[in-house]
C-alpha cells in the first residue's frame, strides 16, 4: 500500500491536501516491472496513468526515417520516481504515442481512468488541480525538448 509521505512531494500531487491524495491513492493500483517489461505499447489503446514510484522508465518512440541510420527507437525521456507517464492518452483518449518501458526494475502506480473519470466527476477540485498539475509538466517537458531541439537547429 503507497503512503501518502511517499509521494507528497511529487509534482503530479503538488497543492493537494492530505485527504485529496488519500483519495487518488484509492483509486491506485501498485505495480512492479522487471527491467527490460513494457508498461506502455506505442499505439497501444488503453488510458491509463502511471506514476513512478522507484526506478527509472525508458519513453521512446519508433522511427520511420528513410535512412537505415536513423530507424529504430528513439529515446525521448527517462523518467525517475515522482514523474507522471500516460497522461497524453488520458487526456486525449486517442492511441499511446509511445512505449513506456522499465529501464530498471520499477514500481509504479497505476491509475485506471475510469477511476479517476469518476472521482474527479465527484470531486472537480481535485479534477481540477491534477490536470493543471499535468498540465505544468507537460509544458515543464515541451520546454526542455524546445531548448534541445533549439540547439540541434
Amino acid at each position: 500500500m503507497i503512503l501518502y509521505e511517499e509521494v507528497a512531494d511529487f509534482p503530479v500531487f503538488a497543492d493537494f491536501t492530505r485527504e485529496q491524495v488519500d483519495q487518488l491513492l484509492l483509486c491506485a493500483t501498485e505495480t512492479q516491472y522487471e527491467k527490460g517489461s513494457v508498461l506502455i505499447r506505442e499505439s497501444g489503446t488503453s488510458s491509463d496513468v502511471y506514476v513512478v514510484m522507484d526506478g527509472r522508465v525508458d519513453v521512446e518512440i519508433q522511427s520511420y526515417a528513410r535512412s537505415p541510420l536513423n530507424r529504430g527507437n528513439k529515446r525521448l525521456a527517462l523518467l525517475r520516481a515522482g514523474d507522471i507517464v500516460g497522461e497524453m492518452s488520458y487526456i486525449e483518449q486517442r492511441r499511446r504515442a509511445a512505449k513506456v518501458s522499465a529501464f530498471d526494475d520499477v514500481r509504479v502506480l497505476c491509475i485506471a481512468k475510469e477511476d479517476l473519470d469518476v472521482l474527479f466527476e465527484r470531486e472537480p477540485q481535485l479534477g481540477f488541480l491534477f490536470m493543471r498539475n499535468i498540465a505544468r509538466i507537460i509544458s515543464q517537458r515541451l520546454t526542455e525538448l524546445n531548448f534541445l531541439w533549439r540547439d540541434d537547429v
